[in-house]
């Protein structure tokens, strides 16, 4: 998981410099970092900041082609925190499963 953790975190970085191809990049890594959260918070919520300063600052792509402004840019923003929000939850509910086996034996 430290692999995929480090991948989400270069790949978050990398989509910042991509124009149209960034968007999906970044939502590749949030996948990838949400999947790596159990084991590595630290870096995977660093590339979670990474992806949502870049969808909701440096996006402009994405703002200069939607038609309606604000649909595909809340749904992007909204995206990655929601899959931090699922990271956090997951993280904790393995805390809480490990103290609890942890009383039992």
């Amino acid at each position: 998981m430290s692999t995929l953790s480090i991948l989400a975190l270069v790949s978050g970085t990398f989509s910042i410099f991509l124009p149209m191809g960034g968007i999906f990049i970044a939502i590749l890594s949030s996948l990838m970092a949400v999947m790596a959260f159990r084991s590595h918070p630290t870096i995977s919520a660093i590339t979670f900041g990474i992806n949502i300063i870049n969808a909701s600052f440096l996006s402009s792509s994405l703002v200069a082609t939607d038609t309606r402004f604000g649909d595909a840019y809340l749904l992007l923003v909204g995206f990655h925190a929601v899959l931090l929000s699922v990271g956090i939850v997951w993280r904790l509910s393995r805390q809480g499963y490990q103290k609890s086996t942890q009383r039992i034996l």
